[in-house]
């Protein structure tokens, strides 16, 4: 019984008859309760995309978002206008950072349709990790994302990336010295999409 028990303890996510890959077909939603924050994930046509409702200051905010994957933003959509990303490398390589250790490449920031800015994008494997949402607990690539756009300060992230999933489900901002400055971690993770579930 204590082995049927470990057992149990151990094993990977569907066990526990939790979200996979297979399921951003159909979308996975992931919600912070308190304050609220919630992000679904979907396939579409093959592209990852994203949306994004928060709280904040009593009033609900929405952003949309598509990637190149789960590790590179192409474009996000809010109230303010539309930032996309022109990465001038395959960011696929991104998916071996388990292996390589790291990768970077630079980018051009477009704001509106117009060319803002250029930077650097940087992405390190620092380890092995372990996440759990609710009854949901997933191994994870915990990875250090460095942002350098010309003119301003480095953008630093330390992202919980499940692989077994294929997105990142916990966010924690650092400083330059990895001080935390805030952290995004989930309560409960669902299968469907956040207009679905949370109307």
């Amino acid at each position: 019984m204590r082995l049927i028990a470990l057992a149990f303890l151990f094993a990977g996510p569907a066990l526990a008859d939790c979200p996979v890959r297979a399921q951003l077909d159909s979308g996975v939603t992931l919600v912070r309760d308190d304050p609220f924050f919630g992000v679904s994930y979907l396939h579409d046509d093959g592209v990852l995309t994203e949306t994004r409702r928060m709280s904040r200051g009593g009033t609900e905010v929405r952003r949309s978002s598509t990637y190149e994957n789960a590790l590179a933003v192409r474009a996000q959509d809010s109230e303010n206008g539309t930032v996309a990303f022109e990465y001038l490398d395959d960011m696929d390589r991104a998916l071996d950072v388990n292996e390589t250790g790291d990768f970077a490449t630079t980018f051009r920031l477009i704001v509106d349709g117009a060319r803002y800015s250029s930077g650097e994008y940087h992405l390190y494997y620092e380890g092995e990790g372990r996440v759990q949402i609710g009854e949901c607990a997933y191994d994870t690539w915990v990875l250090r994302n460095e942002s350098e756009i010309e003119g301003m300060e480095p953008i630093l992230f330390l992202w919980d990336y499940a692989p077994d999933l294929g997105i990142v489900i916990r966010t924690e901002q650092i400083d330059p010295a990895g001080g935390t400055l805030g952290v995004v971690a989930y309560d409960r993770i669902l299968e469907g999409t956040m207009d679905e579930l949370i109307p």
